[in-house]
């Protein structure tokens, strides 16, 4: 009997769940729906056609493009051919583009649209073989020699049936890590891979063909492809993809999901939005939703400790939340049973502020290379501040220093022409070493505690985790983003990003007037505002793992300025060499008495 594969793990879920809405687009400012039965018969016709136009088992087939309907057909469609898919992040420059249609040996790329084109078009001059262009969306394009989708995959050819060789053990895709630093490398999934952490998934979220969810994050990340793709569309679910990163909040409004996938970033940015919108209330609103914030908070903690729950508590509760609570939650819709996070830590006090409004937010922990989850909460299972336990079959200890080793059937095979590499990363007896610090607590859930990479060690030895830092300055709500430096110095200091609509409202309240944000930036009032968060974000620390000082920002750190991995990790090397001069100054001045 043949092995599973993705492509028949969706056969399968295609002609149980036949009449069920498999995807939605949106058109026109309306979404469309597509029906199992018809993605599966375009998955089928995609497949006879790529094998038509020269695409064999293990050839390698690229996808340049935002998540849309055609990304799941060319996927499934190379799945069943198998052949090795290998995403590529619509934002990468031309320059990192032919480093991967190179390592890769990319033979055919289903590009988006015009633009993506050009980009495409750059890379492949300085390709070592030949590379067919495929275009999704062909206004604007007028080569002859670059094929339309529509036309090339979706016409009808012989479809259907025909029997491919293709096991559990062949590669399905290859993804490129986005990295912090360095030459990106391409981590080799097999479809054994993907398929032990998608039913371990669907096990862990309970996913069923009754869930929906919006799709928003990469599809070349594998936290969206394995957890807001698969999972659900196995299931004979429905993904609804968002028409853009700006029309997340209006989507999730009219999809109503009942599952969400979210990195920290995200969840941050609303939280923040929310705490802006609650300041911008008149005071009996501001009232309420403190009073709510509160008592949910107090009944939360009562039940958590097991404890006994005042009647006047109850009633209390239940009012605010009827007036406040359900408000928040119409937002998402008003069906969400499950918002998934992870990608980096999630701040506690943030998770926690989302959960006691009625939001099951489950954190996991994951990597590229494990296709990705390693642990996570389940909805009925769920310990804030914790990634929760292991999948079932992912084995995890810790090593030297506390590193997260792993092992089961999820891990990579290896990084792509690089054994150097993978030798660096999965010992003689299979453990792969994640580069993530952890501690297990008395009940076996996992908490990460920092990563090697970003540890600080200061001149007087003092071990500092950069990011748990930066999460408790993250959760002010006048600072959008911080980096914290300090290695090998006396002391740690912080690049702060201010929430500048946050501040502007505070200006405002406080009568300051400004002309522009880099006066504003610049005035003392500001820079006050600042070091009184800093200062509260790390009390009840120890003195050295508060920053000394710190230099304010105005531009964000983003993927465009480079300063941001395309995954939403902060790129420390870029930063800190882009404000090499602004860093140096904290550290030239004369010492103060309060510096260790």
């Amino acid at each position: 009997m043949q092995s599973a594969t993705l492509y028949s793990l969706y056969l399968d879920a295609a002609r149980r769940y036949s009449d069920r809405t498999a995807l939605l687009y949106k058109s026109e400012g309306k979404f469309e729906r597509i029906r199992h039965a018809e993605l599966l018969k375009m998955v089928d016709t995609a497949a006879a056609n790529l094998l038509n136009l020269g695409i064999h088992k293990g050839d390698t087939v690229g996808i340049f493009s935002t998540n849309r309907p055609e990304w799941a057909i060319t996927d499934l469609a190379a799945c069943k051919l198998g052949a090795v898919v290998v995403p590529v992040y619509p934002s990468t420059p031309a320059t990192a583009l032919e480093f991967i249609l190179n390592d890769a040996r990319i033979k055919m790329l289903v590009v988006e649209n015009s633009e993506l084109l050009q980009t495409a078009m750059t890379a492949r001059l300085n390709m070592s073989s030949n590379l067919d262009l495929i275009v999704i969306n062909s206004k604007g394009v007028d080569d002859a020699a670059v094929l339309q989708f529509e036309n090339a995959l979706l016409t009808q050819g012989e479809a259907g049936e025909a029997s491919y060789d293709v096991s559990s053990k062949d590669i399905a895709s290859i993804v490129y890590t986005s990295g912090t630093s360095g030459t990106p490398k391409g981590v080799v999934l097999t479809h054994a891979n993907i398929i032990a952490n998608v039913q371990a998934v669907i096990t862990r979220f309970r996913v069923t063909h009754r869930d929906v969810t919006v799709s928003y994050l990469p599809l070349c990340h594998m936290f969206e492809r394995t957890c807001g793709y698969y999972s659900v569309l196995f299931c004979g679910g429905s993904v609804a993809y968002a028409e853009s990163l700006d029309t997340v909040r209006e989507d999730v409004a009219a999809i109503r999901p009942t599952v969400l996938i979210a990195v920290p970033r995200v969840l941050e940015k609303a939280f923040e939005k929310s705490v802006n919108a609650v300041h911008r209330k008149s005071s009996v609103g501001q009232w309420l939703v403190a009073s709510c914030m509160r008592n949910l908070n107090h009944l939360s903690n009562l039940k958590y400790q097991n404890d006994s729950i005042p009647l006047s508590l109850r009633i209390k509760c239940f009012l605010l939340n009827g007036f406040v609570g359900s408000g928040f939650r119409h937002l998402a819709g008003g069906r969400l049973r499950l918002v998934a996070s992870g990608g980096a830590p999630l701040d506690k006090n943030i998770a926690k502020a989302f959960h006691i409004l009625g939001f099951n937010i489950v954190e996991g922990y994951g990597l590229t290379e494990t296709s990705p989850v390693v642990a996570c909460n389940s909805p009925v299972n769920n310990k804030l501040g914790t990634v929760g336990k292991p999948l079932d079959g992912v084995q995890v200890k810790l090593g030297k220093d506390d590193e997260i080793l792993v092992k089961g059937p999820n891990v990579m095979r290896g990084y792509l022409n690089n054994p150097e590499a993978t030798r660096e990363v999965i010992d003689p007896d299979g453990w792969f070493h994640t580069g993530d610090q952890g501690v297990f607590d008395e009940e076996g859930y996992l908490k990460i505690t920092g990563r090697i990479k970003d540890l600080i060690v200061t001149s007087y030895g003092k071990n500092i985790s950069a990011a748990a830092i930066e999460s408790r300055i993250n959760a002010s709500p006048f600072i959008s983003q911080v980096l914290v430096v300090g290695d090998r110095k006396k002391y740690i200091t912080a690049l702060v990003v201010p929430d500048w609509t946050a501040v502007g409202h505070w200006a405002k309240g406080a009568g300051i007037k400004y002309d522009s944000i880099l006066l504003l930036a610049e005035g003392d009032s500001v820079v006050d505002l600042i070091q009184t968060e800093v200062a509260e974000a790390t009390k009840g620390s120890a003195s050295y793992e508060k920053p000394k000082d710190f230099r304010i920002i105005p531009e964000e750190f983003t993927v465009e300025n480079g300063q941001l991995t395309l995954t939403l990790k902060l790129r420390r090397n870029v930063i800190t060499e882009t404000y090499k001069d602004l860093i140096d100054s904290m550290y030239s001045k004369k010492e103060t008495s309060n510096v260790e």
